[in-house]
């Protein structure tokens, strides 16, 4: 499969999941809602590497899309649970990050954690995650992108991420 067509199949399916419009996406990576369609409908002939790069890099694609960034040997969940908890004393539980997800509710004392990841960790871990609840829980992708966006919103985050939001 060439790279644009399957640059482009990732690309809708990851926009869909996190609840973007073309529009929205397009504002994030900075082209417009045209070039996004193209590419999406496998109608785009060309697209820079800076762009491709840009693109994957805002969605958590490896450039290449061999897959995401994080080793497969180990938990997303445990992975982010490590981020989170880089500036802190207190180790967020993995099993609370995905209860926290799949919920929507955060214990207080973690509340610094969450807004630490969904402020800074890579898109790719936060992907990473909604992959992982799909395939432990049965949460679907974009129920989780749907809350980790809630969450950000509620925790006040201001990454330009969590400003696109599905009207």
């Amino acid at each position: 499969m060439p790279l644009l067509t399957e640059l482009g199949t990732a690309v809708r399916q990851r926009r869909r999941d996190m609840g973007l419009s073309q529009q929205q996406l397009a504002d994030l990576v900075e082209l417009s809602r045209a070039t996004v369609n193209e590419l999406e409908t496998g109608k785009l002939k060309d697209l820079s590497a800076n762009r491709i790069e840009r693109l994957a890099n805002e969605l958590g694609f490896a450039v290449g899309l061999v897959g995401t960034r994080r080793t497969k040997d180990k938990s997303a969940l445990e992975s982010a649970a490590r981020i989170a908890s880089v500036p802190y004393t207190a180790e967020l539980p993995p099993s609370l990050l995905s209860d926290s997800i799949k919920d929507g509710a955060v214990p207080p004392a973690y509340i610094p954690h969450l807004r630490t990841l969904l402020q800074e960790a890579p898109i790719a871990v936060l992907a990473d995650i909604a992959d992982e609840l799909q395939q432990l829980h049965d949460v679907p992708r974009s129920d989780s992108w749907k809350r980790m966006r809630l969450l950000a919103g509620v925790l006040k985050c201001n990454r330009r991420i969590w400003q696109s939001r599905q009207t």
